[in-house]
């Protein structure tokens, strides 16, 4: 009988302990149940909780919540499901005129669009009274490794592919403010609330940066949180744009390149997450509370690198064999980090010159690369997937503890 009671009490606390993990710990005005895509494989959706809170947009933009970041989280998460999942995602949360594009078209790798929803909703914003909030999420690439696709950098100063999806997005934004007879100006109060994951953070990252420099949106005004973002511009400062956050996993290899070597970076400020436990008694606390999230989102263990270099020896070969991003060069590594043999031999094909010297490269970083895209596959899914970020963001309750997590792993990178 006595065993009985312990085993029912075991099984009781386990059931309290999962659905902790996957609640909300502050308290808000609402919650809501969202479903989002995780980016693994075998379990491709999963449902967590969504608060909202119209107290955070009465803060200043420049200060990290952590909350809001969850929240943001999830709707970057819900942007991966069919367009009506984000419809009703955006609903229960309060927001009406929900109006998506691309979803029926592909949007993936190398396009000149992205999949986004925009959406607005009343809020008070304890300055003179209720002001619109505009909502705009972004959705990334389908396939976790097809990001590699997204090295259409251009020969200018903002990295090209994302920067088209950008313009895209911003003249139907415009359009549909009008149509709604929304104003963006400071006078009006209108506020935005703008995110994305991985490519879709990319396009978040440029789109909050447009609504301040050629929408004149006030910096106050506009409540950005990026994840897994690459770097979008050899121009992008963290100076001026102080309210966008950027939330990156250190091993994550998406969010390294392109390359800073090359002169990219992303506009405002980074926050590392630790990417696997460190040596102390927090930092293990933390892993072990993510890695619980995990397992819950998934139903599988957080993958950490065998080989602790693997990412950074990846760049450094990259650096390496490519001081310079070139088109050519871009190509090539967008076909090797895809396993696209195809189009390393239709690059080949251009011209003997081309032949050699992509032939060359090539069996160098494919010598490389292998150890990561193979070997180290499933540690390359986990550091960028959703799942992985939201498990690593749900480990803290509090801004407080957030921040602490960052600044640790922003000191060891």
């Amino acid at each position: 009988m006595h065993t009985i009671k312990r085993a029912s009490a075991t099984l009781l606390a386990f059931f309290i302990t999962a659905a902790a993990l996957i609640t909300p710990a502050a308290s808000a005005e609402t919650t809501a149940s969202v479903s989002i895509g995780t980016g693994v494989q075998k379990t491709p959706t999963a449902q967590i909780e969504a608060a909202w809170d119209n107290a955070w947009f009465a803060e200043p933009a420049t200060d990290y919540q952590h909350s809001l970041a969850m929240t943001a989280m999830a709707l970057s998460g819900a942007a991966y499901g069919e367009k009506t999942g984000m419809g009703d995602a955006l609903e229960k949360l309060g927001f009406e005129h929900v109006q998506s594009y691309h979803y029926d078209a592909a949007a993936e790798s190398g396009a000149d669009t992205a999949a986004y929803t925009f959406a607005v909703r009343r809020i008070d914003a304890r300055k003179g009274g209720d002001v619109w909030l505009a909502a705009v999420v972004i959705r990334g690439t389908h396939e976790i490794l097809e990001w590699a696709g997204n090295l259409d950098l251009g020969t200018g100063i903002v990295h090209e592919g994302f920067a088209r999806a950008r313009d895209d997005l911003t003249r139907n934004f415009n359009r549909y403010l009008s149509a709604l007879h929304i104003s963006s100006t400071a006078e009006s109060g209108t506020k935005f609330l703008v995110t994305g994951h991985s490519r879709g953070g990319a396009v978040a990252n440029l789109t909050a940066a447009y609504l301040m420099d050629s929408m004149k949106v006030p910096r106050e005004d506009v409540y950005a949180y990026t994840f897994a973002a690459p770097a979008v511009s050899v121009r992008a400062a963290e100076a001026g744009y102080e309210n966008i956050f950027n939330i990156t996993n250190r091993e994550d290899l998406v969010t390294r390149i392109p390359l800073a070597k090359w002169g990219y970076a992303r506009y405002g400020t980074d926050l590392t997450l630790p990417g696997r436990a460190g040596s102390g008694e927090r930092s293990q606390d933390i892993f072990r509370k993510m890695e619980q999230q995990y397992t819950a989102l998934t139903g599988q263990p957080y993958a950490v690198f065998q080989d602790q270099e693997a990412v950074e020896n990846t760049l450094a070969a990259i650096g390496r064999l490519i001081p310079n991003a070139t088109g050519a060069d871009m190509s090539m590594l967008a076909a090797l980090l895809s396993g696209d043999l195809e189009e390393l031999s239709a690059l080949a094909d251009q011209n003997s010159l081309t032949a050699l010297l992509l032939g060359g490269k090539a069996l160098a970083l494919s010598s490389e690369l292998a150890p990561l895209l193979k070997q180290e596959r499933e540690a390359v899914v986990s550091a960028h997937c959703m799942a992985g970020y939201y498990s690593w963001l749900s480990a803290c309750g509090t801004t407080g503890e957030a921040e602490a997590m960052f600044a640790a792993a922003g000191a060891e990178r």
